[in-house]
């Protein structure tokens, strides 16, 4: 993109790009206020031009009208010098997608509350009667606290605009719904399945329809179609059987057996953890008592029309198999063919070398009484082939370190995963001291809110780990007060905004009407922070330290040896205040 300006917006850094548009981060100078740029890419071709203006354009009136704060804020729409742009919120944060890739799975208390968020902003979607129609974990946007919001409305459908088709089939295929796949009539119940989809793949890392084993986009059509999902709680024990319940509701195959709302999906999520096992919620049992009304003899209208869809696409999915193999095949017997006709070259150039060789050994015969042997020359040989030796030699040696380094991080990613799991389920009350901004050395913090993340880096052409952050908060069992100089008021409150943790305040004023004395009531929570680093250079580690027990920064330095799994648990009963032994670390200089 050429331009510098979209209207009043002053474009900065590209933050992505796809076949369609791109998005920027701009400012806007009237109010002072970042915001994310979003453009079509003026280069598409004529043909798909227009559809893909209507969409964009479609994105601007469905999710304009919804203000919600799980859903992304629509601030303005313009065109400039032919280029459509909207003005949209700069959400700070990685995708779920990114999320589900880099991390462990997530506490389930975690999961429950994101999926829920984003079942309250389709809740409200669902008053307006739009149709998101591409629920994935692409569109779902999540920030360092956690709060998720939901993007991307460009396929959306307003019940009262005529510019999309009943049925047609927008959307990832992996989420979508069977009437989707099956072109039936699509209402905003479409999107909680397409959530419950997101929700299963969340807590047994894919979606419950895709197999491995597929060659073909139609076996999976089918699924979603006719086959019902596997319960999460087979797939792993671990699960809570409430999830079965809440996946049961959201996957039903047809609309008017699903939630009705997503406010209702939200409301079990929020409350799994006293859903009897498998019991139905109260929005279930509505459905159910919906569902039973029917006239028990009457079969739904639309089970021949997508019998008749599904059996068209079991013969075209065959009729396409069998062609894909055959062209497999021919690629096979090609392939196999230029193999043979190299192997018979490189034979042919092989005998020519060799029969050049001994030509010329023939000739350096016919002038020479022997051989002669120079001593300088087999000395330099030694030499280098010693210190080819050494080089191979040292580079075993950073290899084998490497791979040591590489195995310890991740060693550590694993503890510290589990670690933040079950920290955020039970919620401990610290047994030691915890430093914390502006108050000291205080006893009974509670912890929770754990999150660790994994980055990776390429190291010889091989992926290696690079960092682990392990993140935690703390905070006051109860509201606490802090007494401040009036004209302190605002560096506090300031670091406060910084760190995210909530708070109220009041205060007095003198005769002119200054600030002369702020009382703040807090609770937390505090952010805590450990950053365990890769050094393949000087093989070991490097744990940076931010409000981990003690307030403030520190900074400390492993061998690769040293931080085996005695140290890790260590590390993790002193965050918990249990044992100080890990303290030593930071004793020595």
């Amino acid at each position: 993109m050429d331009q510098t300006q979209f209207g009043r917006y002053i474009i900065g850094a590209e933050l992505g790009r796809g076949a369609m548009g791109a998005v920027h981060r701009a400012s806007d100078p009237l109010i002072e206020r970042d915001v994310a740029i979003k453009t079509l890419l003026p280069n598409l071709p004529p043909e798909v031009m227009d559809e893909v203006r209507e969409r964009f354009l479609r994105e601007t009136r469905s999710a304009g009208r919804l203000n919600h704060p799980n859903i992304v804020t629509i601030y303005d729409v313009g065109e400039q010098d032919g280029v459509a742009y909207i003005a949209m919120e700069l959400l700070e944060g990685k995708s779920l997608q990114q999320i589900l890739r880099e991390t462990a799975r997530l506490p389930f208390a975690t999961i429950a509350d994101l999926v829920a968020q984003i079942a309250d902003g389709l809740d409200l979607a669902q008053h307006f009667k739009i149709t998101h129609r591409d629920i994935k974990p692409a569109n779902i946007m999540v920030s360092a606290d956690w709060h998720a919001k939901l993007t991307d409305f460009g396929v959306a459908h307003v019940a009262s605009s005529s510019m999309t088709q009943t049925g047609t089939a927008l959307g990832s295929l992996k989420y979508m719904s069977p009437e989707q796949v099956t072109g039936q009539p699509l209402d905003p119940r479409l999107d909680i399945f397409s959530l419950g989809v997101v929700l299963y793949e969340m807590l047994v890392g894919r979606t419950p329809f895709e197999r491995q084993s597929d060659t073909t986009v139609f076996a999976l059509m089918n699924r979603i179609a006719v086959e019902a999902h596997a319960a999460v709680t087979q797939i792993d024990p671990q699960i809570p059987a409430a999830f079965d319940a809440i996946l049961d509701k959201a996957l039903g195959k047809a609309p008017d057996k699903r939630y009705q709302r997503g406010g209702e999906m939200a409301n079990d999520l929020r409350n799994y953890k006293s859903l009897a096992g498998s019991a139905a919620s109260p929005a279930t049992d509505y459905a159910k008592t919906v569902v039973v009304s029917r006239p028990p003899t009457k079969a739904p209208p639309d089970v021949s029309a997508t019998a008749t869809l599904i059996d068209d696409l079991n013969v075209f999915s065959k009729d396409f198999e069998e062609k894909e193999q055959e062209a497999l095949r021919a690629e096979a017997a090609e392939r196999q063919r230029k193999e043979a006709e190299l192997r018979r070259w490189a034979e042919a150039e092989e005998k020519r070398r060799q029969a050049f060789e001994r030509e010329r050994d023939s000739k350096a015969g016919a002038t020479q009484a022997g051989p002669r042997r120079s001593a300088a020359l087999d000395l330099l040989k030694q030499k280098v082939a010693g210190k080819t030796a050494a080089v191979d030699v040292e580079r075993s040696k950073k290899a084998e370190s490497a791979t040591r380094v590489d195995e310890r991080l991740r060693a550590a990613f694993r503890y510290l995963s589990e670690f933040a799991t079950v920290l955020n389920e039970a919620g401990p009350v610290s047994d030691g001291k915890q430093g914390v901004m502006f108050f000291g050395d205080r006893a009974g913090m509670i912890l929770g809110e754990g999150f660790t993340d994994m980055r990776t880096r390429d190291l010889n052409g091989k992926s290696c780990a690079d960092y682990v952050t392990f993140k935690h908060r703390v905070r006051f069992p109860k509201p606490e007060k802090l007494e401040v100089a009036g004209q302190e008021a605002q560096r506090v409150q300031e670091r406060l905004k910084a760190m995210g943790v909530k708070y109220e305040i009041s205060g007095r004023k003198n005769d002119l009407g200054q600030l002369t004395h702020a009382t703040f009531v807090l609770s937390g929570p505090f952010p805590c922070q450990a950053l365990l680093r890769a050094d393949y250079d000087e093989p070991g580690f490097t744990l940076d330290l931010v409000n981990v027990r003690h307030h403030g920064q520190r900074k400390l330095r492993f061998d690769v040896e040293e931080l085996d799994d005695d140290v890790l648990d260590e590390f993790g009963t002193w965050v918990l205040g249990a044992d100080d032994a890990f303290e030593r670390f930071l004793q020595r200089k």
